[in-house]
């Protein structure tokens, strides 16, 4: 137990940033936090922290021993929040932002989420862009891109995506199968509006000519149709794909986009009874940290 303890120590002396902030989060003396890490280096043989005259920072045999206690940290907290909401009612309102047209795998943990906790209601929200979570405009927001750095919000992998051009069977019939760029003028394309992050729409703005974009939208969902009905060309997962079989791949030379999606909460309530519950949820139904291609049909939308 005393080494759990003095882990626990070392772990937030790295988290935090020195001894004092330390031992003030611990409710320990300064003194204390010191002789702990002294046990804990003289325990394990080696140096966990270098001393200098700004304070302490990680060694390499430190920083994989901090990975391993924020991981232990976490499931404590994990284990606490269980604890608790197997004691109390939940009730009251959450609320989940994502992007458009990204709604259908949240849906399906929600139907989860509500069969525990029938006293929460659930709102949903499309967005194009993070929302004030400290102001309460959402408790939990799903996002694409880039790993937002915003201060004071918990950022967390959700899923990946792999995405390229597709085009359905009746449109390849009409229209052929583009293999080179210099096809491209023979073709015509349907785009996602800019402000919503995609690789392929990138590739799309970069690559075809203006004239040969005949469909926009800002409502991934709507891209999608467009794609189904055999109107264009245009940028989906390979998750759509593989449930609709004339849905077929484009061979132009695009790369094989992978885009990753975050799961965002803020700090001050990431450990809060509901938010907790719903990521649980998350968690134990295997929505969280899966390729789009390993999810089941039901989270789709049926075209």
């Amino acid at each position: 137990m005393s080494l759990l303890i003095e882990i626990r120590t070392a772990y937030f002396i790295a988290k935090l940033g020195t001894v004092s902030a330390a031992a003030d989060a611990l409710g320990v003396h300064r003194a204390t936090v010191m002789r702990r890490v002294d046990l804990l280096e003289a325990e394990l043989g080696r140096k966990i922290f270098r001393r200098h005259s700004k304070g302490y920072s990680l060694t390499d045999f430190g920083t994989s021993l901090v990975r391993s206690a924020e991981m232990i940290e976490n499931e404590a907290a994990r284990f606490v929040g269980l604890c608790k909401l197997s004691n109390e009612q939940l009730e009251g309102e959450l609320i989940i932002a994502t992007p458009y047209g990204t709604a259908p795998t949240v849906v399906a943990a929600v139907q989860e989420f509500q069969k525990r906790f029938p006293n929460i209601s659930v709102r949903h929200d499309a967005v194009t862009k993070i929302p004030r979570m400290e102001i309460g405009e959402a408790h939990i927001c799903f996002f694409f891109g880039p790993r937002p750095e915003i201060a004071d919000y918990v950022v967390m992998p959700w899923q990946s995506h792999r995405n390229k051009l597709y085009a359905h069977q009746s449109y390849i019939d009409k229209y052929g199968n583009p293999s080179a760029l210099s096809d491209i003028p023979n073709h015509r394309f349907a785009l996602l509006s800019q402000e919503l992050f995609s690789l392929p729409n990138d590739w799309i703005r970069e690559n075809v000519p203006a004239e040969n974009v005949v469909f926009f939208s800002n409502e991934r969902q709507t891209v999608w149709r467009a794609v189904h009905e055999g109107l264009a060309i245009g940028s989906t997962s390979e998750h759509f794909s593989h449930h609709n079989p004339e849905i077929q791949s484009i061979n132009l030379p695009i790369p094989n986009y992978k885009s990753e999606t975050w799961m965002i909460t803020h700090m001050d309530t990431h450990r809060s009874p509901k938010v907790m519950a719903f990521l649980n949820c998350l968690k134990d139904a295997g929505f969280i940290g899966k390729f789009d291609t390993d999810m089941d049909a039901k989270v789709m939308p049926q075209l």
